[in-house]
């Protein structure tokens, strides 16, 4: 396993370990993108295939025994290095990532710029398709990265953590979690460029504005949870350490509970 500098790293990062066996690439573009050109030793994922329909909403993140099964079938092993790229300024990347992370395993990044950067940079490519190498996953656990249901509702209570509703100004005025901060996540991306995230400086002083601080405990949600994580990756990479990520969101949370105008709540 190879430690990086952050969760996010630049194409010259991954150029120079790209024939390490124990650095495993992943290209979650679809397939036919991927047939096409693809970064050398890269293997492919369909973002959809990270989650399930489960308890009325969408794209839930597979359970244990699933989730190992198939990073077993990509050929990732505990003891790897996992880049992600996308053409989605890292959007599917950071869920393979977060969700990497939920289960244990930290040593996952995203690549900066995605695909894009990489074939503008003129980085080396093929068509060439990865034998198959399944491997063995241990899937564990690590309880700081993911929120519930039941977790957000018992803190919101008590007043301890900065939501950070990821959806875009409209629908968080449509409904929103109670206390919530709206941040549409493509705030995070810089204007005319590849790159997944905005220099942290400036997203640390853009959210201290909100009142939301590197100190804060902080959980981002969305609709089902994909944009949120990609806010998750970028807060991290920018010295937020305690950024959590609410895989139900909105499509939980608005199903699960009704509004009580007595008590405000914003729903």
């Amino acid at each position: 396993m190879i430690k990086t500098p952050n969760l996010i790293v630049d194409p010259e990062w991954l150029v120079e370990r790209i024939h390490d066996r124990s650095v495993r690439t992943v290209d979650l573009r679809d397939r036919d993108a991927f047939a096409d050109r693809h970064i050398p030793g890269a293997v492919q994922l369909d973002l959809e295939d990270l989650g399930e329909s489960r308890g009325g909403c969408e794209n839930v993140l597979l359970p244990p025994a699933s989730f190992k099964a198939l990073m077993a079938r990509l050929g990732i092993t505990d003891r790897d290095t996992v880049v992600a790229y996308d053409e989605q300024w890292g959007l599917a990347s950071a869920r393979l990532v977060w969700a990497l992370h939920h289960y244990g395993h930290q040593a996952a990044v995203v690549l900066n710029g995605g695909w894009d950067r990489w074939q503008e940079e003129g980085r080396p490519s093929t068509a060439e398709l990865p034998p198959e190498t399944p491997a063995g996953f241990k899937a564990g656990a690590d309880p700081a990265v993911s929120a519930d249901y039941e977790w957000i509702s018992a803190t919101v209570a008590r007043g301890d953590v900065r939501l950070l509703d990821t959806r875009t100004q409209a629908e968080f005025d449509e409904g929103h979690l109670p206390g919530a901060t709206c941040w549409d996540w493509f705030n995070a991306v810089p204007d005319g460029s590849w790159n997944c995230s905005r220099d942290p400086d400036e997203l640390r002083s853009e959210l201290a504005e909100l009142g939301v601080h590197p100190s804060d405990e902080i959980v981002a949600y969305c609709r089902s949870g994909m944009r949120a994580a990609h806010t998750y990756v970028v807060l991290r990479h920018a010295g937020f350490p305690r950024v959590r990520l609410y895989d139900g969101s909105w499509q939980e949370w608005s199903m699960r509970r009704e509004p009580d105008p007595a008590k405000g709540d914003d729903l």
